[in-house]
C-alpha cells in the first residue's frame, strides 16, 4: 500500500493541529511499512499503541479548541469511536490475530483522510479558521459566522400563513415555535425564556396582535424583538402596533428576503444590548476581586485600541480591520474574568507565587474562556468570539511556551496577541501586590527581549511605533496611588 502523502489540502488553519495531523500521518505510514513487510506482531502492536496514545493526546488538544462549536459532541464522539476501534485492533493483535493487518491499515487511512478533510476542516472553518498558504496563514483571518440557531415564535391564526413563515425561517436554520392566537403566544413566552424574537399578525380572534404586544411588554424581564405583520398599505395598523410597543413591521404578502433581513436586524440589536450589559457586569465582577483594580481595565482598552488600529493601517494581512480593532478593545476588560474562580489566598498573596500556586493561577485563562464560550454558544456573537479568544489565549507565547494550549506563532488568535502585549505592558508599569511599578524604559526593554519569544514580532514593532502614545495613556490613566 502507498504511503500517505501530506499536502496543503489537509491544513485546517491552526499550525499546532496541522503539525499533529502530520505526526498522525507518519505513525500510520510506520504501520503501512510494518504490515507491508515482515514486521513482527509485537512491533505492529507497539507502533499501533504509540498511534493510539498520540491520537488521544491530539484529540484532547483539538477538543479544547473546538468545544465552543455547537456540534462539539458529534466531533468528540467521532474521536471516541476511533479510539475504541483502535483499542479493539490492539487487543486482537495481543491475542495473535495477524489477519487483521490489512483491515487495520485500510481503516486508518480512510478514517484519517475523511475526518481531517471533512469534519476537522469544516469545524475549524465554522469557528473562523482558514488554511491560508500565505506567510500570514491561519487564525489571523476573522470571518465570523453565527453559531446559534435562533428560536423564533410565529403567531398567526391562519395555518397556511404559519406554514409559509415557518418554511422560510427553517430554511435559514431558525427554529420555529408556532402559536395560533395571542393567548397561546403569551403562554409560550412565559415558559420559553430562550425566545427573543416574535413575528405576529395583528388581526386574530380573541387576543389580537396589539393586545399581545402590550401584554408582552408589561411582563417582559428580558427584551423581546417584536415584528408585526399587517395587510399592505394599512398604515393605521402599523402606527397602532408601534405605539403598543412593536419594533418593526412587515406587509402581506411577506417576501422571504425582507422577512430574513428584518429578523437579522433584530438579532443584531439584541446581541449588542446583551453584550454591552454582559461585558460591563462581568468585567466589574473580575475587577472587584482583583487586587490590581484602579484603571487597569481602562488602560488595556486604550492600549488594545491603539494597537489594533495601527495593525489595521500598517499590517492589513493580519485581518484586523478598524471594526475588529474596536471590538477587541471593547471586550478586552473580560480578559481576566477567569480570576473569579481563583482563591483570594493566591490572588492577594503579597509575594511571588510558589510553583503549585502559579499552576492554579494559570487556570484563570481556561476558566474565563470556558465561561465566555458557554455564552457565545447561545448568542453566536462575533464580539464574544473575540472575547473568548483573548480571554482563553492571552497567556500564549509566540514560541509556544505559554498556556493553556501551548499555541504558537500565527496559531494564536490575533486578538489574544494584541491583548498579551497590552496586558504585559500594563502589568510591568503599574504596582502589583508582588512588585513595584517598572519605568516605561524597563518595560520597553522586557518587551523587546520578548520579541519572537513571548510576542508577535510585528506587534513589538507596533509597540515601538506607538511608544509615545503608550506613555501618554499611561500618565493620563494613572492610578491615584501611583
Amino acid at each position: 500500500m502507498e504511503l500517505l502523502q501530506w499536502h496543503e489540502a489537509f491544513r485546517v488553519g491552526i499550525n499546532l493541529i496541522d503539525r499533529q495531523h502530520r505526526k498522525l500521518f507518519s505513525l500510520i505510514n510506520e504501520l503501512i511499512v510494518q504490515t507491508g513487510g515482515k514486521g513482527s506482531i509485537d512491533m505492529t502492536e507497539k507502533v499501533l499503541t504509540s498511534l493510539l496514545d498520540y491520537a488521544e493526546n491530539h484529540f484532547a488538544m483539538e477538543e479544547d479548541l473546538l468545544k465552543i462549536h455547537p456540534q462539539f459532541q458529534q466531533h468528540k464522539a467521532a474521536h471516541k469511536s476511533f479510539s475504541d476501534k483502535i483499542a479493539g485492533f490492539v487487543n486482537a493483535f495481543r491475542l495473535g490475530n495477524t489477519t487483521l493487518k490489512p483491515a487495520l491499515v485500510g481503516f486508518l487511512v480512510d478514517w484519517l483522510k475523511k475526518h481531517v478533510l471533512n469534519m476537522d476542516k469544516n469545524f475549524f472553518q465554522e469557528l473562523g479558521y482558514y488554511a491560508d498558504t500565505s506567510e500570514h496563514a491561519g487564525s489571523d483571518q476573522i470571518p465570523f459566522k453565527p453559531m446559534a440557531c435562533e428560536k423564533i415564535l410565529v403567531v398567526e391564526d391562519s395555518a397556511d400563513q404559519r406554514f409559509l413563515l415557518k418554511t422560510i425561517l427553517e430554511k435559514e436554520c431558525y427554529r420555529v415555535v408556532e402559536a395560533s392566537n395571542g393567548s397561546e403566544a403569551l403562554e409560550i413566552c412565559r415558559n420559553s425564556p430562550e425566545i427573543h424574537i416574535i413575528v405576529t399578525d395583528v388581526r386574530m380572534p380573541g387576543m389580537d396582535g396589539y393586545e399581545l404586544v402590550r401584554a408582552l411588554r408589561r411582563q417582559q424581564v428580558r427584551y423581546l424583538y417584536i415584528i408585526v405583520v399587517t395587510v399592505l398599505d394599512d398604515k393605521k395598523a402599523v402606527i397602532r402596533a408601534l405605539e403598543a410597543g412593536a419594533d418593526d413591521f412587515l406587509s402581506k404578502p411577506v417576501l422571504p428576503r425582507e422577512l430574513l433581513l428584518r429578523i437579522r436586524g433584530g438579532q443584531q440589536l439584541l446581541r449588542l444590548e446583551t453584550q454591552d450589559e454582559l461585558i460591563f457586569s462581568m468585567a466589574k465582577l473580575s475587577d472587584y476581586r482583583s487586587p490590581e483594580t484602579g484603571l487597569h481595565l481602562e488602560r488595556v482598552q486604550q492600549y488594545t485600541l491603539e494597537t489594533g488600529m495601527y495593525l489595521a493601517r500598517h499590517y492589513p494581512e493580519k485581518g484586523v480591520t478598524k471594526q475588529v480593532a474596536t471590538e477587541i478593545s471593547r471586550v478586552s476588560p473580560l480578559h481576566d474574568i477567569g480570576k473569579v474562580g481563583i482563591s483570594d489566598r493566591i490572588l492577594t498573596k503579597p509575594g511571588r507565587l510558589t510553583h503549585e500556586e502559579f499552576e492554579i493561577m494559570k487556570d484563570h485563562a481556561r476558566i474565563g474562556g470556558d465561561l465566555i464560550s458557554d455564552i457565545y454558544l447561545k448568542t453566536g456573537s462575533p464580539g464574544l468570539r473575540i472575547a473568548f479568544e483573548l480571554t482563553m489565549y492571552h497567556h500564549e507565547k509566540w514560541d509556544g511556551t505559554g498556556y493553556p494550549a501551548g499555541l504558537s506563532g500565527t496559531g494564536i488568535p490575533v486578538a489574544a496577541r494584541i491583548m498579551a502585549l497590552a496586558d504585559v505592558y500594563d502589568a510591568l508599569t503599574t504596582h502589583r501586590v508582588y512588585k513595584k511599578a517598572f519605568s516605561h524604559e524597563k518595560a520597553k526593554q522586557i518587551i523587546l527581549e520578548g520579541r519572537e519569544k513571548h510576542f508577535d514580532p510585528d506587534l513589538v514593532d507596533t509597540f515601538i511605533a506607538l511608544e509615545e502614545t503608550f506613555i501618554k495613556l499611561k500618565h493620563k490613566l494613572a492610578d491615584e496611588s501611583a
